[in-house]
């Protein structure tokens, strides 16, 4: 549920229903509101609430919650046959306001799934569009790194998409001489595009006896270059247990493209 500016100019918040699944009606955020009230069965990270409506369902709102997680889920249940996605029964806007989220979700329970998980990341990898870099249905870059910058895509190229990242590193620190340097580490391979979760951690992978139910999180998702999923898992985790070792057995690793994003994701985050 993503909250939504008002058209018609009035200061009351309105209910807009953009998706929902064959014979499926969402609850109404009346509905919602007293579940929540009961303060059970729910989560709340911030700027976010997962309630939990039923043991199969949950609804997750909040003035920090975007519609793109759910349409990530979508397109890539719609285009992988393996990868366990949570099922999408609906997404709605509700209120006056627009804004964006970070969610932190489930727990990881053990580390051997590694190899499923890499599995998972090459069926995405195998999802055929039309070259681009950004988010599904053509949309703007969705990274941290492009929050305060006026540009986001989508980018025709990974040629832009690195003169853009160059632009907001070089806007925000206007004096510091090291354009050409980043802008050679940068252009030294050239990658190809394909479909990343980018935000893939422990606390993404929902573990249950003994399987993996379901990868969440999906709304940093989208058309990058191949080394992207491994430099931004690397990254989120900063170093705080064995991730890394495991990490690097289920996705191949871009040392050197870490090392860039790691640069400027420290001085743009």
């Amino acid at each position: 549920m993503d909250s939504a500016e008002l058209q018609d100019g009035t200061c009351h918040p309105r209910w807009d229903v953009l998706y929902s699944a064959a014979g499926f009606s969402p609850p109404v955020p009346e509905t919602i509101n007293d579940r929540a009230s009961e303060k059970c069965n729910m989560l709340n990270p911030g700027g976010v609430t997962v309630l939990r409506l039923s043991p199969d369902m949950v609804v997750k709102y909040g003035p920090h919650v975007t519609i793109t997680e759910a349409q990530s889920m979508i397109f890539v249940a719609e285009h992988t046959k393996a990868t366990p996605i949570p099922k999408v029964f609906a997404y709605c806007t509700y209120g006056p306001l627009n804004r964006d989220i970070d969610d932190y979700g489930s727990l990881f329970d053990t580390y051997i799934f590694m190899s499923l998980v890499g599995t998972y990341m090459d069926e995405l990898r195998e999802i055929r569009s039309e070259p681009y870099i950004g988010s599904v249905n053509k949309g703007p870059v969705r990274d941290q790194t492009f929050d305060n910058f006026h540009v986001k895509g989508p980018f025709e190229s990974e040629e832009t998409f690195n003169e853009t990242i160059l632009d907001a590193y070089q806007a925000n620190f206007p004096k510091r001489h090291i354009r050409s340097f980043l802008a050679g580490m940068l252009s030294q391979k050239r990658h190809s595009v394909c479909f990343t979760h980018a935000d893939l951690r422990p606390q993404n992978i929902m573990v249950r006896g003994g399987s993996i139910t379901g990868i969440i999180d999906w709304e940093l998702s989208g058309w990058y270059p191949e080394y992207w999923e491994f430099a931004k898992a690397l990254y989120v985790w900063r170093w705080q247990n064995d991730w890394v070792d495991y990490l690097t057995k289920a996705l191949e690793p871009y040392y050197n493209e870490y090392a860039v994003h790691s640069f400027v994701a420290e001085a743009l985050w």
